[in-house]
Formats: C-alpha cells, sequence, structure tokens
C-alpha cells in the first residue's frame, strides 16, 4: 500500500512539474511578446523611466500569478493592457508618490534636449503634461493602432468618453504647440 502512495504520489509531482513547466514557458513567451508594450504604457503613464520598469515588472508578476488562460495572442494582449493601465493608475494614487521629487528629471531633460529635435522635446513634454487617460488613449490608437471603438471596449469605457477624451488631448496639444487651426 504504501509503494502505491508514494507511486501516486511521485506521479503527482511530475505532472505538477511538467504544468509549471508549460507555464514558465508560455510567461516566458507573453514577457517576450508584450514587453516592449506593456512598457511604453506605463512610461506613456508614470512619466519617468524608473517607475515605468517597476510596474512593467509588477504587471508580469501579476499574469504569473493569476495563471489566467487566454483565448488567443489579442486576448492576451488586451488584458496586460488593462492590467498596466489599472496598475499604473493604483500607483499615480498613493499618497506617497505626490510628495516624491524627481531629481533625475533636470538631468534628463538636458540630455534629452541634446539628443532630440527642440519639435520632439516640445512633443514630449506637451505629451507628458495631458492626463493620463488622454495619453493613454491616444498612444494605443497612434501607436498601437487599435480603433476608437476597440479601446473603448478595453478600457471599458463608452465610445464617445474615448473620442472626447482624444479631441480634448489632440485641441490641448495643438493649443500647447501654437498651432492655433484647430476646427
Amino acid at each position: 500500500m504504501r509503494v502505491i502512495m508514494s507511486m501516486l504520489f511521485t506521479r503527482k509531482m511530475v505532472v505538477e512539474s511538467e504544468q509549471s513547466e508549460q507555464l514558465d514557458n508560455s510567461i516566458r513567451t507573453a514577457y517576450d511578446r508584450h514587453i516592449n508594450l506593456v512598457y511604453r504604457i506605463c512610461f506613456s503613464m508614470m512619466g519617468n523611466k524608473p517607475d515605468a520598469e517597476d510596474a512593467a515588472q509588477s504587471v508580469f508578476i501579476k499574469l504569473m500569478e493569476c495563471g489566467k488562460s487566454f483565448v488567443d495572442v489579442e486576448h492576451e494582449k488586451a488584458w496586460l493592457i488593462v492590467t498596466a493601465q489599472n496598475h499604473c493608475r493604483d500607483l499615480l494614487r498613493k499618497w506617497w508618490r505626490k510628495k516624491v521629487v524627481d531629481l533625475e528629471s533636470s538631468s534628463m531633460e538636458q540630455a534629452a534636449t541634446k539628443a532630440n529635435t527642440v519639435l520632439t522635446c516640445d512633443m514630449e513634454e506637451e505629451l507628458n503634461k495631458l492626463p493620463a487617460k488622454q495619453r493613454l488613449v491616444l498612444y494605443l490608437h497612434y501607436y498601437e493602432g487599435y480603433r476608437i471603438n476597440e479601446i473603448a471596449i478595453m478600457l471599458k469605457m463608452n465610445v464617445n468618453t474615448v473620442k472626447t477624451q482624444m479631441r480634448k488631448a489632440r485641441k490641448r496639444l495643438k493649443l500647447e504647440l501654437g498651432e492655433d487651426d484647430y476646427e
């Protein structure tokens, strides 16, 4: 009886090990496939590289912890986008976040000015001034190529709200950059 129990226990351990290995492989492939997207979303919402890196790492930790199975790659991508947005929003709400002073921002701005043209720096600066929701909507539409109705579904927003967010963001950008010929 004891031999049978140990054989069953050994078999169970092997099956669990194989499942764990399959999960590790699926997480590795998801990471390789989507890390750039998740990082860019986190960077657009957090506004600096260290916080964006931490947030992106946390999103993939959440993926490992939840053990969720996805229908296809697009479902996986949508889940990661929404999770990244929610995680960044939660971080931005924290009280200690409002008390932190970024000492590297002045040196980073100087390096960016040397590396980029004035228009690019102005555009990035103005994008960072936009509220996080407007930045995310613009990013998903213009950089990732999502349609407005897809963004609305992904962010659980009304289609008209997404359109309004995009219109306000574009209008604000045009006004700040000096292009007064908007509508």
